[in-house]
């Protein structure tokens, strides 16, 4: 008995070990491109073009944050835990919720974007006008690959990933080259990416659709009840972390938002790391839960601190030292008068790293209210300080007004953490 229990403990933890494995490469895969089309766009684009670029990538993550909430979160909490079979009814459900949201948001894009160049905004109009494609073949991709961190098959996600970024670095080089670049050009490079990514990703999941597929609207009720909270806490979290540049677009300049992207880019791998950790380790997590209780996930998430906490304070502490020659070597003189503004930015990811593997934990455990809650108390602080620190400080102002947002949710979410994990401690009983 105690030898199956070890050969299934080790069979686990090799299978564990293989896919943290793979994570990292698919993480690091969309660290590097994401990195590398900023940094080509940074040095072959004016900051007004690469502005542009920035607003329509932030338009990107606000559509991500919608799908986060209503069809990947349910997908990785409550897809974990199910059988092949039941998974797949379950998958093919929420593969239509997916369609339905990618072609609504494809139009909806189409539609703004074709209103504001008619009233003659030629710089948003165009930006939001070419997103259609994007918006509509990114999120297929993703739900593909997703899908695949909640089974446990990383090493699937990884071929899309490589290919869609392979394509899209590709055509901004090829473009670069041929034409004219511009920031359209890099949007319009990720929507090709994400076509071919989602076809890659529909062949290597044409095991996971099922014609036994669950009641569409019943799923979605489903799915609703524990993605509301979720949906309506990515999509403050969007307007509390990436509002800002865009704000910064309105009230200062285009320009702006390009020197506030080179100046994150510099710290983008902390962000990179922790969204990885996200990715990898909710369904893990969420698995967890289900079999073990809170008890497991006070552990795991105390492992996740002290995981991520080493490279992100060393990568920190190399950004500070380096940030001026970093910024030279890019493009000259151009962005050397912020580089102080690194300093702020650091504040920043600091508190990142609090509060995301604790909305992750959340997540994991069924409990989005207290996500909501503090991603809505930051949204008040915005609205409140926030473009008053962009009229008074400019760019250092929008950066301050982020990192006011991350301590009010790490603050919030650390209270909320402790009273929620000692309250399920003491009704479980001991082991």
């Amino acid at each position: 008995m105690n030898i199956g229990f070890k050969k299934s403990l080790n069979l686990l933890t090799t299978r564990l070990a293989n896919n943290g494995i793979y994570a990292a490469i698919d993480q690091g895969v969309i660290s590097l491109s994401n990195f590398g089309a900023s940094i080509l766009l940074a040095a072959l684009v004016t900051p007004t073009e690469l502005g542009a670029y920035v607003l329509g990538f932030l338009a990107l993550y606000f559509i991500r944050g919608i799908q986060n909430g209503i069809i990947i979160q349910p997908l990785n909490t409550y897809g974990a835990g199910k059988e092949r079979d039941a998974y797949s009814a379950y998958f093919s459900a929420a593969a239509v919720h997916q369609v339905i949201l990618s072609t609504l948001s494809a139009i909806g894009a189409a539609l703004l974007g074709w209103i504001l160049t008619r009233f003659g905004n030629d710089t948003l109009g165009p930006t939001i006008l070419v997103l259609w494609f994007s918006f509509f073949t990114w999120q297929l991709q993703e739900f593909f690959r997703r899908g695949f961190y909640t089974r446990g098959e990383v090493h699937k996600a990884v071929w899309i990933s490589v290919t869609s970024n392979v394509v899209r670095l590709g055509m901004i080089v090829l473009i670069s080259r041929v034409g004219k670049i511009s920031g359209l050009s890099g949007l319009n490079a990720i929507g090709w990416g994400g076509f071919v990514g989602a076809l890659v990703g529909a062949w290597l999941s044409r095991h996971n659709f099922s014609r036994q597929m669950l009641n569409p609207l019943d799923t979605w009720r489903e799915n609703w009840r524990f993605g509301r909270w979720i949906l309506g806490a990515s999509l403050a979290d969007w307007v509390v972390v990436d509002l800002y540049p865009i704000l910064m677009a309105g009230l200062i300049s285009f320009a702006a938002t390009g020197v506030y992207q080179t100046l994150q880019n510099l710290v983008a791998p902390i962000h990179v790391l922790l969204r990885a950790i996200d990715t990898f380790m909710t369904p893990i997590m969420a698995k967890a839960f289900d079999s073990s209780g809170i008890k497991k996930i006070r552990r795991m998430l105390r492992w996740v601190f002290l995981f991520a906490g080493i490279p992100v304070i060393g990568l920190l502490v190399l950004v500070l030292i380096f940030t001026p020659k970093l910024l030279y070597l890019l493009k000259g003189e151009t962005y050397l008068p912020y580089s102080d503004g690194i300093y702020l930015m650091a504040v920043f990811y600091i508190f990142l790293y609090i509060n995301r593997p604790l909305q992750m934990a959340f997540r994991a455990v069924r409990q989005g209210k207290q996500i909501f809650i503090a991603n809505i108390l930051a949204m008040a602080s915005m609205l409140i300080f926030g473009t008053w620190f962009i009229n008074r400080w400019g760019l250092y102002g929008a950066i301050g007004g982020q990192t006011l947002n991350a301590v009010i949710i790490s603050l919030f979410l650390l209270g909320a953490w402790y009273k929620f994990t000692h309250s399920r401690t003491s009704a479980e009983p001991s082991a």
